[in-house]
């Protein structure tokens, strides 16, 4: 029996190694994206005690614990160079930019504490010091804080940090038990990061980045008097990666103004460590400044409130959340932003009895000038008021305002009513807006404890400024000497004025003119004209000097003076200077402010994009024909639409993209298109497109691999080769090449999810992706043989290929080659969501059905909606949310209004009795027309949004003209929709309930 069971075990033993082995091997098999180790060593711990004692020491960083052991101090004894007693890693994700935005705001937090009646021996280390830390008084744990981000965002030379700080007491003693500085623990760690040499294209992205920190100090003169039973809270808004560019953050724990608070000079705390409930939450950087620093637009008397000695109405917050932004493009967006809108703030009071809200517009109009990275404000408090928020910051309330005051009893022991509110309902999924009413018609009640408002301060920082300080080089004064000597050399010319005739006098009194009126006319958005008329013309607006006027003074300069001339006065160098200040205005211009690269998308060419990558092809060439007759020299709308027609009518795509050729013949996709499209038909006639590529855009990289390709299946071996090697000393050299954005909303976005390209795969995956977002699938094919005769098969490859069959419409194909990529490589996402879009379009509905509950996770809108029949319905509406607020659509807005209707609507036109469910349903309309309407402001010709709203909209006339709308937008309407039509008199306003006039019954519905 004891031998069978030993011969049992051993063959339990050797499967179970089998399959583990198994494992092994298939994680070895599946990519994983390579990450950057952060090491954590601690050098040293030196103390005031002459005796070395042992410490439990605990360092975590966001919400990962890096250290957890037990050290021993070395007393007054150095450190040895490459001796540690503790040390940690932590790996990350570079390429993970939202994490790494989170990064920013979390420091490298410390904690020792002394362990004593203890044996400290190496048998009885293993105890849970943890739990050692949380059941010990907290009087006797040190701490700190280490600001690393610097070296996130180093470069490749600072890979290394060497820190030596003082831990300070969790709880400040008392003082009596005050300890001097210089016997508080020293710390000595030492930080190296390692980096993977495949992120290096995130590595130059984060080290490109800048950071914005903001910094709520306190508010004063609040509307009542601080009390512990209220709950403080602050909210704003903060730099985010993604489409949405802005997020939601709150500084919460509100406290009264402690003693000895000086709120121009101290060390604010790290928020993110306040909101979990640590104790110690000071940084490192010291905030000081001035009061004469603060920006001050409203005129506030804050040396009056700031030296009040009972600070009843004072609550401070001290604390700052900072976040990183990785992308030039979100500056440009960002100095945009601010330009145009204000900065939201919100303060919040909430108590048992109810409670106040306040708002606060910052200006940060002085962080857009060049070199200007900080700017410290003081804010007057405003009641909130959804109206004036979407007016100044273009944005909705940050949190739900208070909707039940209390009362408030004033000094002499009354009591004082609060300001009225007044509040409407939007909707279940809109919150309250409350606002304060005025006490009488002209004037509000202010937000302060007297005749005045609340304020706060603020402190906004960037990394860098957003416009950086331009300085010209210097020249030496013997260079000009020797250019001025040089030019007088030559014979005089007789060089006659041709600036449109004016005399030689006239003109240097006309330039001194225009350079004092430079100084008067208002920058941005003002029609307002200069004060002095000249003889060229009338009176000019701020945009006619910076854009006529420099080309006539260039000519005045250049035809009518010697420069030996106007060095020999002061008086004339002075005229010199003016006339040079006009000259070169322009090209100073364009030097310090850059052209808009970043311009918002057209709201049709929006449309008709997310109408093609939500497969409506029919609805997006609508679109895209709008849009060339209004544009039709604008070569860009004409070869999208060439795309777009390639689903439909090969024909007339070729007569779209010949139009695009004409217009610009030099635009790398568009000859890429055609060469793509010949190629299909007659590969020799495409070879004039392709050394157009490499001719116009020597340094895009995968235009050359392209090319490759084509001339290898032209079995033009050599010639291909050597293509190829140009374009891998490309890729080597990192040169600046073309690139195109495949995002959503862009013009290669496309309807299934993308296929994740890591930095280091081969060059073919991003030329096949490139070309099948085009819809040349023959040279993607192409391009995918020659990936696979270099490299192993990967999920990308089979993702690819896929993709191909599917644009072919060879949906079994398709399916056979993601079950091959799925049985090798395990549950991957994109191949399921492809998978079950090939089943969906086979009619396999109970097939498409299971492998969307597979998926798990979708990218793409066209993924996600189709996914909702095979989730639970409960989520349904968290999803759709969720999806309109990465990737909001016209699509996305009217599944949601549809999702109002179908669970709460039972009949729209049956007239609601009163009772609880009457309230639910009221509501459920009012979020399913507030849905539509959001969807025809993203898209006008929505059918089905229009046939929703005449389903749900009153009076009558509304809903014919929604019903009208919708059929005029390809939704079929059917006769119950249009039952109960109005007359046509009811147009013009007749309360006429019926009507028999000639009109009404001649264009009687």
């Amino acid at each position: 029996m004891m031998r069978k069971k030993s011969i049992r075990e051993s063959r339990t033993a050797s499967i179970i190694s089998q399959h583990r082995a198994s494992l092994i091997q298939k994680s070895l098999e599946t990519p994983a994206p390579p990450n950057d180790t952060l090491h954590i060593k601690i050098k040293s711990l030196r103390t005031s005690d002459q005796e070395p004692k042992h410490f439990a020491i605990k360092v975590t960083f966001f919400d990962q614990l890096l250290v957890h052991a037990i050290i021993k101090s070395n007393g007054s004894r150095d450190e040895e160079p490459d001796h540690f007693i503790a040390n940690g890693t932590f790996a990350y994700d570079p390429s993970d930019y939202e994490k790494m935005c989170l990064l920013a705001d979390n420091p490298l937090v410390v904690h020792i504490q002394p362990l004593r009646n203890i044996d400290v021996n190496k048998s009885s280390v293993s105890m849970d010091i943890g739990n050692f830390i949380k059941i010990s008084h907290t009087a006797s744990i040190n701490c700190c804080n280490v600001d690393i981000l610097p070296i996130f965002i180093g470069s490749d030379e600072e890979q290394k940090m060497c820190i030596r700080k003082r831990l300070e007491p969790m709880v400040p003693p008392a003082t009596l038990n005050a300890k001097s500085w210089d016997t508080l623990p020293l710390l000595t760690m030492e930080l190296d990061l390692e980096r993977d040499p495949l992120n290096k294209f995130h590595h130059r992205l984060l080290q490109n980045a800048n950071w914005m920190k903001i910094t709520l100090i306190g508010s004063y003169n609040m509307f009542i008097p601080f009390e512990k039973e209220y709950l403080y809270t602050a909210a704003t808004k903060a730099p985010l990666y993604g489409e949405s560019k802005l997020g939601l953050v709150t500084f919460s724990q509100g406290v009264r103004e402690p003693r000895r608070f000086k709120c121009m000079d101290f060390y604010p705390k790290w928020e993110s460590l306040r909101s979990i409930g640590e104790l110690f939450t000071k940084s490192d950087v010291k905030l000081q400044c001035k009061l004469e620093d603060l920006l001050n637009d409203d005129n506030i008397d804050l040396p009056y409130y700031l030296n009040q000695i009972l600070p009843y109405h004072t609550c401070v917050w001290g604390s700052f959340h900072r976040t990183l932004m990785l992308l030039d493009d979100y500056e440009q967006w960002l100095w945009r932003h601010i330009r145009s809108y204000k900065w939201p703030l919100e303060i919040h009071i909430y108590g048992e009895t109810g409670g106040y809200s306040f708002m606060a517009f910052i200006n940060l109009f002085q962080l857009l000038f060049p070199g200007e990275h900080t700017v410290r404000i003081a804010v007057p408090l405003k009641w909130v008021d959804g109206v004036a928020m979407m007016k100044e910051c273009g944005c909705e309330l940050l949190l739900t305002p208070n909707e039940k005051p209390p009362v408030i009893t004033d000094v002499t022991g009354g009591q004082t009513p609060p300001p009225k509110t007044k509040s409407s309902s939007k909707g279940a999924t809109e919150s309250m807006v409350t606002s304060v009413s005025t006490l009488n018609e002209t004037q509000y009640r202010p937000t302060g404890s007297d005749a005045n408002d609340a304020f706060v301060f603020v402190e906004v920082q960037f990394g860098r400024p957003l416009k950086a300080v331009f300085k010209p080089p210097k020249v030496l004064k013997e260079e000009i000497t020797a250019m001025l000597t040089e030019m007088e050399l030559e014979a005089p010319r007789n060089r006659a004025c041709t600036g449109r005739g004016q005399p030689e006098s006239d003109w240097q009194k006309t330039i001194r003119a225009a350079a004092n009126a430079l100084r008067k006319v208002p920058y941005y958005g003002v029609t307002e004209f200069c004060t002095f008329n000249r003889q060229l013309s009338e009176t000019r607006t701020r945009v006619e000097l910076t854009t006529s006027f420099w080309q006539n003074a260039a000519i005045y300069v250049n035809n009518n003076f010697i420069v030996k001339q106007y060095l020999d006065s002061d008086e004339k160098f002075e005229e010199l200077v003016m006339m040079a200040h006009a000259c070169l205005m322009r090209s100073a211009a364009a030097m310090l402010i850059p052209g808009n690269t970043w311009h918002d998308i057209d709201p049709v060419l929006r449309a008709a994009r997310h109408a093609r990558q939500m497969q409506d092809y029919t609805h997006a060439m609508e679109l895209y024909l709008q849009l060339v007759v209004d544009k039709p020299k604008y070569p860009h709308y004409w070869r999208e639409l060439s795309t777009c027609m390639k689903d439909l009518d090969k024909d007339w795509a070729i007569v779209c993209l010949n139009k695009a050729i004409v217009l610009d013949p030099r635009s790398p996709l568009t000859l890429l298109s055609k060469g793509a499209m010949l190629f299909e038909d007659d590969p020799t006639e495409a070879e004039p497109f392709f050394f157009a590529i490499l001719e116009f855009n020597p340094y895009w990289t995968i235009g050359w691999v392209i090319t490759s390709v084509y001339f290898y299946e032209r079995e033009l071996y050599h010639l291909s080769d050597t293509i190829m090697q140009y374009a891998n000393k490309l890729r080597g050299e990192q040169h600046h090449e073309t690139q195109f954005s495949r995002s959503w909303e862009r013009e290669l976005g496309d309807w299934w999810d993308s296929t994740p390209l890591l930095p280091g795969m081969s060059l073919y995956y991003e030329a096949a992706d490139l070309l099948l977002r085009l819809r040349a699938v023959p040279l993607a094919e192409a391009c995918l043989a020659r990936l696979l005769s270099e490299t192993v098969e990967t999920t990308a490859y089979y993702h690819l290929v896929g993709v191909c069959c599917r644009l072919r419409g060879q949906y079994k194909e398709a399916i056979c080659h993601l079950t091959v990529g799925l049985g090798k490589f395990g549950e991957i996402n994109y191949l399921r969501s492809l998978e079950a879009e090939c089943q969906h379009r086979l009619g396999n509905i109970k097939n498409a059905t299971e492998s969307f509950a597979k998926v798990g996770t979708c990218v793409n809108t066209l993924s996600i909606l189709m996914s909702l029949s095979s989730g639970d319905n409960a989520k349904t509406r968290s999803i759709l949310m969720e999806l309109i607020r990465r990737q909001a659509s016209a699509y996305s807005w009217t599944a949601l209004a549809d999702n109002w209707v179908r669970t709460h609507i039972t009949n729209p036109d049956e007239e609601v009795e009163e009772g609880v469910k009457s309230t639910e349903q009221l509501n459920a309309k009012a979020c399913a027309i507030a849905c539509a309407v959001q969807a025809l402001k993203i898209d006008r010709r929505a059918g089905r949004a229009w046939a929703i709203l005449g389903k749900l909209v009153k009076p009558s006339a509304r809903r014919l003209h929604c019903l009208q709308m919708a059929s005029s937008c390809g939704w079929e309407v059917t006769d119950e929709d249009v039952s109960l039509s109005p007359t046509p008199c009811h147009f013009v306003g007749s309360a006429l309930r019926e009507c028999r006039c000639y009109v009404c019954d001649t264009t009687k519905v």
